[in-house]
């Protein structure tokens, strides 16, 4: 049982749960309430099980012996009652039938045979057969699962012993193993903590493959400047120098940008 969820649901914050699971002395004392919770639970829930398990084997078992019993014991009454009637009426036609044969005695006696009684506990339906071969598979796939969420397999015996004197009602075997060792928050963690791997995995390989495609940007003050056609200072020649102090210069300068520019002018 996660404690952190119990602390949530009783309206315990965040920040002060952390804060109280973060102090040893009260970590060890809310594992301590939290387990003697269980153990007590647990005993209760047990003992409404035994309780059911009772009710059952007394309607399964000892009421339908016995029901079996009465009936045969009212079947062989009746039978007996059925025949000594048909010999009185041979005797009154005449037929030698000895007296003791029709003599009105004691009603048969029940056998006496002791009831067939299974003790409590040790009744096993044909399915429960079943089932415990289904749960021996179970454990062992639930074993490989705690290897992988806790680093260690299964006892399969001594786990298969200890669901039988303590799960709950209505329990599955891996529902109470995963109670047990809380594998769901444990699973949930591991999957969280992939998915943050592959997620950062995605992310640093396309800072690297940005930085691969633009490698001025790793360090912009250090950056080669772009090369432009500005990059240069190329001489004039020497008759175009002076040539704006002219007026055949400047007109010269007019017609070499109109011819240079021609394309963007409208006309």
């Amino acid at each position: 049982m996660d404690i952190r969820a119990i602390l949530k649901e009783r309206g315990v914050a965040d920040a002060d749960a952390e804060a109280m699971m973060g102090n040893p002395a009260y970590k060890s004392i809310l594992e301590g309430f939290v387990a003697d919770a269980e153990e007590g639970k647990t005993a209760f829930l047990k003992a409404q099980e035994i309780e059911t398990n009772l009710k059952k084997w007394k309607q399964e078992v000892v009421d339908p012996h016995y029901l079996k019993k009465d009936q045969e014991y009212a079947q062989a009454q009746a039978k007996l009652a059925e025949r000594t009637e048909y010999l009185k009426s041979l005797k009154a036609q005449g037929y030698e039938v000895p007296d003791a044969w029709i003599a009105d005695g004691e009603p048969v006696k029940k056998p006496d045979t002791p009831p067939v009684v299974i003790p409590p506990g040790t009744y096993v339906a044909p399915s429960e057969l079943d089932a415990q071969g289904r749960a021996y598979m179970a454990l062992m796939s639930m074993s490989e699962r705690a290897r992988d969420l806790l680093g260690h397999g299964l006892d399969v015996e001594s786990e298969y012993d200890d669901f039988g004197r303590n799960r709950r009602p209505g329990e599955k075997l891996r529902d109470y193993i995963d109670r047990k060792y809380d594998l769901s928050t444990k699973q949930k963690e591991k999957d969280t903590a992939k998915a943050a791997a592959e997620r950062k995995t995605i992310e640093d390989a396309a800072i690297e493959r940005w930085k691969t495609e633009n490698p001025q940007s790793a360090s912009p003050e250090l950056a080669t400047p772009a090369a432009t056609k500005y990059d240069k200072i190329k001489s004039l020649p020497e008759e175009q120098r002076n040539s704006w102090q002219t007026e055949a210069g400047r007109e010269a300068q007019t017609l070499a940008r109109q011819k240079k520019y021609e394309s963007l002018l409208v006309h």
